[in-house]
Parts: structure tokens; sequence; C-alpha cells
């Protein structure tokens, strides 16, 4: 394809970043925004999609109902890749998990970084890795960027609802009372939720 691409993925359509038969890495396999990436990857013809989650989370992020092939604990990414190299990373995780995806990445590959759930602020690549290995990064915040370009929403919400519709984007809710509000916390913290928790009145 044209060597563009490379450079500007991050404003481009989503069937820039991902070609067909390219295996997808995803972090944070049970996340808001992370769990809708295997279903689009999926109806964008990535050949494999491989979740990652804390150990804490992997029963969770292995029983929901999402398209990954698997879902590997984050922790051990360098070793449960067992030499696989993926051609895109979706990594709203940041810090270490961030930098042990550049040794997992093929040649060419892209990551996209779209938050930092890790906390770690102060986290830095090693840019001249980045040139030696023939790898790319960008970020995209949907909170940031949707707001500014609204005329890209309707193109994103497209291929979401394609997703959706083939039911390849795991839609399940589980309700608690805005008074157990502490309980809903408690659960997203510890990994125990597959899906989604709404607080209702």
């Amino acid at each position: 394809g044209d060597h563009r691409d490379l450079h500007s993925f991050p404003t481009r359509r989503c069937s820039d970043l991902l070609r067909p038969g390219e295996r997808v890495l995803v972090h944070g396999a049970l996340g808001g925004l992370a769990s809708a990436f295997p279903g689009v990857a999926r109806t964008l013809g990535a050949a494999r999609v491989t979740g990652t989650a804390r150990r804490s989370s992997l029963a969770a992020a292995r029983a929901a109902d999402l398209p990954y092939d698997e879902v590997i604990a984050s922790e051990d990414l360098l070793t449960a890749a067992g030499g696989r190299r993926f051609d895109v990373v979706i990594d709203p995780v940041g810090g270490q998990v961030r930098t042990d995806s550049l040794q997992v990445m093929a040649p060419l590959g892209r990551m996209l970084l779209v938050g930092n759930a890790s906390g770690d602020w102060q986290h830095t690549v090693a840019t001249n890795d980045l040139w030696f290995r023939s790898l790319a990064i960008a970020g995209f915040s949907s909170g940031y960027y949707f707001p500014a370009h609204p005329g890209q929403a309707q193109p994103a919400a497209r291929g979401a609802i394609n997703a959706i519709s083939q039911g390849l984007v795991d839609i399940r809710t589980q309700v608690f009372p805005l008074a157990e509000a502490a309980e809903a916390h408690r659960r997203l913290v510890a990994g125990l939720v597959a899906g989604r928790i709404l607080l209702a009145p």
C-alpha cells in the first residue's frame, strides 16, 4: 500500500489501520473501549485477535462473549505470545504493557494508543527502537477528537453498528441501583465484570 498510511493512520478510516489477514493484539480485553475492538477487527478481516487482561481478570475475560481467539495475561505477554508477532496493537493500558508490546510487534506493525489505564504518566518509548524495528505508534482520543471533528463520528458509528449487527460485540449489561455504586465500582476494580455496568436511580 501507500507508504503514507503509516504516518496518517490515526485520522484515517479503521480499514487503513488494519488490513485483511493481519494479527491484532488488544490490551485490557474487558475494558469499555477495548472490548469493541475485536468485533470491529473481525469485520475488517483480521486473521487472529488476541486479548490481554490482568491475571486477576483473566477468567472473566475468557468467559466474556467477545470474539477473541485467545485471552492471555498481560503480565506474561512476552512468554505467552510464544514467538508470535502482531501487526496491530490496541493499547488503552500503557506503562509496562506498552513497553512489552513493542517486543511482540511485527515489522511495519502499528500501535494505537487509546488510553492510560495503568496511570503511568511518566512512561516513555525509545524512539530509536521504533526506527530500528520499523514500527509506528499513534495516539487517538475519541473523547477529544470526535467533538472537534463531528463529521468523523458517523463513519465510526457505522463500523461499530456493523460489528454489533454481526453479534461480534458483547453488550451484556448488569444493572445496579445507584445506592450500590460502591459495590459496582468494587467489581470493576476487581475485574469481576463481564460486560457493562449501568447505575439506575
